[in-house]
């Protein structure tokens, strides 16, 4: 399997954590089925996105580890880039194309938020709030089980 992006998990966290301020009022049941619903669409759309990148990756010739390294390099500043003028060429050719997908898959991503009946800010705050809550964690994991399997974990004996 192909290692998976960095800039793709940066993006993520970026796009639903940067923006996302800390809200103390009740999350309801409600509320969370639709977070779990919307929060597995995104991880279906992220997972698109990220073979998207790699393809893009490959196009001009480089391996996604290979892309990763020097892109890691360059963002450490205590890091020399071991990269040939070719490969440093190659990668400002797939930052452009990722920049891109990034561009177009928010906006795919805030859709699929809204299809499932939450806002961006409200997406957000949840996020921000399970983040701070084991508790709140636990539901969640609860909710997406019983969305996957029509079972409840919490209501079994």
């Amino acid at each position: 399997m192909k290692k998976v992006i960095s800039t793709a998990g940066i993006f993520l966290f970026t796009l639903f954590a940067a923006t996302a301020q800390t809200d103390d009022s009740k999350i309801t049941d409600a509320e969370l089925e639709k977070f779990a619903q919307a929060y597995q669409s995104v991880q279906q759309l992220n997972q698109s996105v990220q073979q998207e990148m790699v393809m893009a990756i490959e196009k001009e010739g480089m391996t996604p580890q290979r892309f990763n390294e020097i892109y890691e390099a360059e963002m450490d500043p205590e890091v020399e880039v071991d990269a040939t003028e070719e490969e440093l060429e190659q990668k400002s050719a797939v930052m452009v194309v990722i920049q891109e997908i990034q561009t177009s898959s928010k906006e795919k991503m805030e859709n699929k938020i809204k299809e499932n009946g939450l806002t961006m800010p409200q997406f957000q705050s949840i996020a921000t709030q399970l983040q701070q809550s084991p508790e709140l964690q636990q539901k969640l994991q609860a909710i997406m089980m019983k969305q996957q399997t029509g079972k409840n974990p919490m209501n079994e004996n």
